[in-house]
């Protein structure tokens, strides 16, 4: 089994790895008593005398919060892990590749000989670590007012994966009687029940959140990078090809914070203002604006992305300057003019591809001055591989490591052809082949190929792609 020791400070948390000597860092920072959720902690790596921000733990939990809206999200390096409350007796922690149950343990259940072991070390706590059958504890000890704790876990399992629950009970202590600002309970923002956007007639538009999402697979740093920026309530402009992850960036960051997510309709030449803001719809006696995605994220208090923003007319993008400058926008509707303005948890977020090879507009300094901008690119094979493997669990090593060779042939290719290929076919075959119904090269040729050479004559395209499908498949 692997063991780590937890020492509890005042205003810090030691996590020592007993295997590794490997010490983690938590700091505790100080807090007033009407706190903004969610409240972020940093992780550090100590090494001698110096500390390494290797992560960051975001929690939501406060006096006014019931115990199943609890949750503790943990991102370090390229993993995140998600604990939550089922109950008062019982915990959900999901990483990337496993969903463990946790358990608090009732001492009545313990045998005599287990309980006087526990109760002579000071024991006033534990959880029981399931995966199907238990892999693992963590228990909680009291003497002379120093607490400290005990994970054990198997050696199949990574410890850091486990530091939301090592430090749960302290973060509950420590925000258990601060009231949060914002309750995320609110669903309809007090301006439109006021009727300050009454011409949005809000009340008959549930808010929209991303009820499901996959995992986005840091490759750079790229991710809390993303996540700090939006935390902070910057515009973010993420700026990749095609399949590179954009959108499961976005998608992921607004499920796990469980913000409401408003997506306009995708980035053309053909979109206009109306697209975004809203536009004029018949009804009785008059017509009334029907709000779009941005005024919805505005007013609900969540994000907008715009998706696909480099073919868009510049012309229609000024139209944005005020909501990136101050988060406040004029619109017209039956009733005149109105200023609509952002709350505090609006965020901003847009992508695309905007290389001067794949795109002839190119947007003004003034609009591109105003995003704090990531460029992303797509992962190296050690990262894709990951990725696959994230994707489709079940799929055979081997089988990953050839589709993503096989990914790496195609891009080289399509360069000769000013084209590129994300992931997505790849993890569509990965994902096929773990149910093994048909040959890999007929499914590589479907998700991967033929989308590459729809419209071609000759098949020049085709027969090239196929070349590279027959070096590495033999089915």
């Amino acid at each position: 089994m692997k063991r780590c020791i937890v020492e509890f400070k005042e205003k810090s948390a030691l996590i020592k790895d007993l295997s590794s000597e490997k010490m983690i860092k938590l700091d505790f920072p100080p807090l007033t008593e009407k706190i903004y959720l969610p409240v972020h902690y940093h992780i550090d790596m100590v090494e001698g005398a110096h500390l390494k921000r290797i992560g960051r733990l975001s929690v939501w939990m406060a006096e006014n919060y019931p115990i199943e809206d609890y949750h503790i999200r943990m991102v370090s390096r390229n993993r995140t892990t998600y604990l939550s409350f089922k109950d008062e007796q019982t915990l959900v922690l999901k990483s990337a590749s496993d969903v463990y149950e946790i358990m608090v343990i009732d001492e009545r259940k313990l045998n005599r000989r287990q309980r006087e072991k526990l109760k002579k070390n000071g024991f006033f706590k534990g959880y029981d670590i399931k995966r199907n059958v238990s892999v693992g504890s963590f228990y909680l000890f009291r003497k002379e007012s120093r607490i400290r704790g005990l994970l054990e876990i198997e050696e199949a399992f990574d410890l850091l994966d486990f530091l939301s629950l090592i430090v749960l009970d302290r973060l509950m202590e420590e925000l258990k009687d601060k009231e949060a600002k914002v309750s995320k309970s609110v669903e309809v923002p007090k301006e439109a029940k006021e009727g300050r956007y009454r011409n949005f007639v809000l009340l008959n538009y549930p808010v929209n959140r991303v009820t499901e999402a996959v995992e986005y697979v840091d490759q750079r740093g790229e991710w809390e990078l993303f996540c700090e920026l939006m935390d902070k309530g910057k515009p973010v402009l993420l700026n990749g090809p095609t399949g590179c992850g954009k959108s499961t960036m976005i998608k992921y960051y607004a499920y796990i914070n469980n913000l409401p997510f408003y997506m306009s309709p995708t980035g053309n030449r053909e979109t206009t203002m109306d697209d975004i803001v809203g536009s004029w719809v018949p009804a009785d006696p008059k017509p009334i604006k029907a709000p779009g995605a941005l005024i919805l994220a505005m007013v609900h208090n969540g994000i907008f992305y715009f998706e696909e923003i480099g073919p868009v007319d510049p012309g229609v993008l000024y139209g944005l300057h005020g909501v990136l400058d101050d988060r406040k926008i004029t619109v017209q509707s039956q009733y005149g003019f109105e200023v609509i303005e952002g709350g505090e948890n609006f965020k901003i977020v847009s992508s695309g591809n905007l290389d001067s090879k794949y795109t002839s507009i190119e947007l003004s300094d003034a609009f591109l001055e105003r995003w704090a901008q990531i460029r992303m690119d797509y992962p190296d094979k050690e990262g894709t591989i990951k990725i696959l493997k994230s994707r489709a669990p079940k799929v055979d090593d081997k089988i990953a490591e050839m589709i993503t060779d096989l990914l790496f042939d195609f891009r080289e290719v399509l360069k000769g052809y000013r084209r590129d290929m994300g992931l997505r076919g790849a993890v569509e075959v990965c994902q096929a082949a773990q149910n093994a119904n048909q040959p890999l090269k007929k499914l590589i040729e479907v998700h991967m190929l033929n989308p590459k050479s729809t419209y071609e004559s000759d098949r020049t395209l085709y027969k090239k792609l196929m070349e590279k499908i027959d070096k590495r498949v033999r089915r």
